[in-house]
């Protein structure tokens, strides 16, 4: 999506209220309409689902931006856990509001519906590498997701904004920190990554996919 149509869609939303959540608290829970589309306007946000064997998040990395635009064209009942993972802060659009948005502008519309099932064919060729691959396989998966919907060039550098910390990390894919740990340090080594707190830095996208999808 060009810089121009995302300027776009941000004015849009601007004009609507913020609303701001702290760091862990619970966005949505099961059962909550979504009435609203929302898009960050900062902080990261997760989606999960509790089982008898635990939480299991899903990877999609602008959950409350994806979930809200499914929700406001269909009558599904949310299933989903919504959480903070930092601080957040959204812009919250009447869903009727976002349609008539979309409505007025085809190219627009076009434009978010690209990036919508553009994200979501990442997330099911990721997911295959998470549920099948070796614990290396799952975390460069990961990482490919949040280059998708995270990525900048800066610097002729694909700069990743996310706190792509071990235990968030762990968190998405079911992995130990530790184990986490061990697989963030071997693809710095290779030197397809580095990372600082609240950013990392991907030195080489093909050769990452590579190692998401390899065998070995």
């Amino acid at each position: 999506m060009t810089k121009a149509k995302i300027t776009k869609i941000k004015k849009f939303f601007s004009q609507f209220p913020v609303q701001k959540y702290t760091k862990g608290e619970i966005i949505f829970k099961p059962g909550d309409k979504f009435t609203h589309v929302y898009l960050n306007k900062s902080g990261f946000a997760r989606a999960y689902t509790v089982t008898p064997k635990g939480e299991s998040t899903i990877n999609l990395f602008r959950p409350l931006f994806t979930f809200s635009v499914i929700h406001s064209i269909s009558d599904h009942r949310n299933d989903y856990f919504f959480q903070a993972l930092t601080p957040v802060e959204v812009y919250a659009a009447p869903a009727s509001e976002f349609k008539k948005f979309l409505e007025s502008d085809k190219e627009l519309s076009f434009s978010v519906m690209e990036f919508f099932f553009g994200s979501l064919l990442n997330y099911f060729n990721n997911q295959g590498n998470i549920v099948n691959g070796n614990a290396l396989n799952k975390v460069a998966s990961v990482l490919l997701q949040l280059t998708h919907d995270y990525g900048t060039v800066k610097n002729d550098k694909l700069i990743v904004n996310f706190p792509a910390t071990h235990r968030v990390i762990a968190n998405i894919i079911g992995l130990t920190r530790e184990t986490t740990s061990v697989q963030m340090s071997r693809l710095q080594k290779m030197n397809l990554i580095s990372t600082k707190r609240s950013q990392f830095v991907v030195h080489s996208l093909d050769k990452l996919r590579e190692v998401s999808e390899s065998s070995d």
